[in-house]
């Protein structure tokens, strides 16, 4: 149970409402005039089985506790959560909280002097001529070195730990950024980093989250990263990924290469759109950030072949995490199946002998240029790879040749390009074609399989009821009748979710359908996706700060996006991203038709449950003699069993209006 659940638990709606409108008993309901408008009749009910009020007069606004004290108060969420919870007595644990998102505050501006400091020593420090002749060596101008902050860390043990004390940092704080190190034996500390050309890592907002260091010298090693922190975490981070990420989206290409030089030197030369991993293997982290601005991947190889097999094999596992698509293929029967092909084009490009990507860039910029252009897809390369591995004039070579190879061949999304390296593989293992076609189809089988049996090994989420639990878009919950006795609250071993949920958290994982949504709605002729659409309080932060977060200019980061967050919302989020992330993968749209359904759902849900208790109050209003009353409550009866038919309605027009699908009487054309 969340800290808010518990709060609306304890607090008691009517008597807290109570306080600002007098509540007449009405059944199992209470009614009184609306604090929100003026009014003659009262309009305004309470629902306390539910824990929740709506006017149905010219306000048409409704919500739980916390969106009633939020507008009648001008508070916001935090501010709300924490006077409830001073009423009712529940501790927020406000204090650890506070203290994370301080501490890596402090850490963000230390790693920013630190640089600062850095910078300056490489600039003006006579002990910094190594530094300055290297670079110049490589050719690195005075205007890259400022664009990437590069600097210089002296021979010293303390010059940096000092300077930062002076500056009002403890030494706690400079261990926990990972720019001083402990001797425990000592009891001292000393700078993390000595004698070395500093290279400040930025996250894509371009704070400094960390450092490389590089030696000017044959001593080891050769580069020294700082150690794992609060804000740097080496298998998710992407160096210069805050300088490429425009030219990457303008491009629709991403170049990876191992090293900071090599980034450094391609951005001098024009090149923006290079990032580095930070190491050899890149990880599924890198990959899936990366997927956020592009699908089409170059990784730009050293010519060591030995390199060049763990790179590939590194990236041969990594892919299994980048995004899929499911595409529409015909069976042998005539039928349609969808089955699920990497969304993501992998390119190789190798350099010429004895060069790496930094020497290319520098000496030919016109042949760096050729090499990207004229980069082999992945499977070619992997078939050159795997070629000087295996043997396969023996059944052993052969078998694992093919068992290495038909697994790429089975991901690709073109069934023309599936052929071509069916034919090509059937040539040189001299087997023929139908017994290869027949294993790619079996490895897409059990790769299917494999991903059914994932879904199905996952914990069941409830979803509305037993049968929605299976098929959360089909199940059509029941009102409860104004004067049914509500069911007892009891806690559930795991969360229960239900359509508002699943809207949001598929929002979560593609929030760019915010936008796309709110077109669908002005094509169905309905009302965009409110905040008001949602009873949850929190799933209407969530909703609101991602409404913001999308019309900023901030690319998509859900890191990014929960520091927008108040820390008690954080708890929530995770859950929505959890159940998110064990929804099968869609096309793109049957994710929309989902998305509108839902919406559709949640509205018909709610008007359905609002004219179960409108009919209750119209009868009652009319049985105390109160006709004007009952005549009042009628209308907006009617207005709502409107509003329901022309749902209804939209429903059935979804596929027609949006993804122009005919009519069954028209015929089964699908158009994707």
């Amino acid at each position: 149970m969340s800290v808010s659940d518990e709060v609306k638990q304890r607090v008691d709606i009517v008597e807290f409402i109570s306080r600002y409108t007098p509540l007449k008993r009405t059944g199992s309901t209470y009614k009184g005039l609306c604090p929100f408008h003026s009014e003659r009749t009262p309009s305004f009910i309470v629902f306390p089985h539910s824990g929740t009020w709506r006017c149905f007069g010219a306000c048409g606004i409704g919500g739980d506790i916390f969106s009633f004290v939020m507008r009648k108060e001008n508070l916001d969420f935090r501010e709300t959560l924490q006077m409830l919870a001073r009423e009712v007595g529940v501790n927020l644990q406000e204090e650890s909280q506070d203290a994370s998102a301080s501490q890596r505050t402090q850490i963000y501006e230390v790693n920013e002097l630190a640089a600062k400091y850095y910078f300056e020593q490489l600039q003006h420090h006579p002990a910094a001529q190594k530094a300055r002749d290297y670079l110049q060596r490589r050719g690195i101008d005075q205007a890259t070195c400022e664009r990437f902050g590069l600097g210089f860390a002296l021979d010293s043990w303390s010059s940096l730990r000092d300077y930062l004390l002076e500056k009002g940092f403890n030494l706690d704080l400079l261990q926990q950024a990972g720019l001083i190190k402990r001797n425990d034996e000592r009891n001292s500390t000393f700078d993390a980093f000595r004698a070395r050309l500093m290279i400040p890592i930025r996250d894509r907002q371009s704070r400094t989250i960390g450092f490389g260091g590089r030696v000017l010298d044959d001593s080891q090693p050769k580069y020294l990263n700082t150690s794992e922190t609060p804000l740097f975490h080496k298998s998710r981070v992407i160096y210069g990924l805050d300088l490429a990420q425009a030219a990457i989206r303008e491009a629709k290409k991403v170049v990876i290469v191992e090293g900071y030089m090599d980034v450094i030197a391609a951005h001098q030369h024009g090149f923006a759109n290079v990032v580095a991993c930070m190491g050899t293997a890149l990880t599924t982290e890198q990959l899936q950030q990366l997927q956020r601005f592009t699908n089409d991947f170059v990784l730009a190889l050293d010519a060591d072949a030995a390199g060049q097999q763990a790179t590939i094999r590194g990236l041969n596992q990594a892919r299994q995490a980048l995004g899929r698509i499911r595409k529409p293929t015909l069976t042998a029967a005539g039928g349609v199946r969808l089955e699920e092909r990497l969304g993501a084009n992998l390119f190789i490009a190798a350099m010429p002998e004895g060069l790496d990507p930094d020497d290319v860039v520098r000496q030919n910029p016109a042949l760096w240029q050729k090499l990207i252009n004229q980069a082999l897809p992945f499977v070619d390369f992997y078939f050159d790879i795997v070629a000087a591995q295996y043997d396969v004039t023996t059944a052993q070579g052969k078998g694992t040749a093919v068992t290495e190879l038909t697994p790429l061949i089975a991901e690709l999304q073109d069934e023309v390009e599936q052929k071509h390296y069916i034919d090509r593989l059937s040539r040189w293992v001299h087997v023929d074609e139908r017994t290869l076609w027949d294993r790619v189809q079996a490895v897409s089988k059990t790769g299917q399989i494999a991903v059914e049996q994932q879904h199905r090994r996952r914990p069941m989420v409830r979803f509305g009821s037993p049968r929605s639990a299976n098929e959360p878009g089909e199940a059509r919950p029941q009102p409860d009748p104004v004067g049914a006795r509500p069911a007892p609250r009891t806690a559930l071993p795991s969360p229960t979710f239900d359509y508002e949920d699943h809207l949001v958290a598929n929002l979560l994982r593609e929030p760019d359908l915010v936008v796309w949504l709110a077109g669908a709605a002005d094509k169905l002729e309905i009302l965009p996706l409110q905040v008001a659409d949602l009873q949850n309080v929190e799933n209407q932060e969530i909703f609101r700060a991602l409404k913001q977060f999308v019309s900023s200019d901030e690319q998509w980061d859900i890191e990014l996006f929960q520091e927008a967050l108040t820390p008690h919302l954080h708890g929530r989020l995770a859950q929505l991203l959890a159940y998110g992330a064990q929804m099968p993968v869609k096309a793109d749209n049957e994710l929309r038709e989902d998305i509108v359904r839902t919406l559709l759902r949640i509205r018909l849900q709610r008007l359905s449950a609002e004219s179960a208790n409108l009919k209750f109050l119209e009868a009652d209003a009319f049985n105390q003699g109160d006709v004007e009353g009952s005549k009042q409550w009628g209308d907006v009866h009617n207005r709502h069993l409107r509003d329901f038919d022309h749902l209804q309605k939209s429903q059935k027009r979804i596929s027609q209006l949006l993804f122009r699908r005919r009519l069954p009487e028209q015929g089964m054309h699908i158009k994707y």
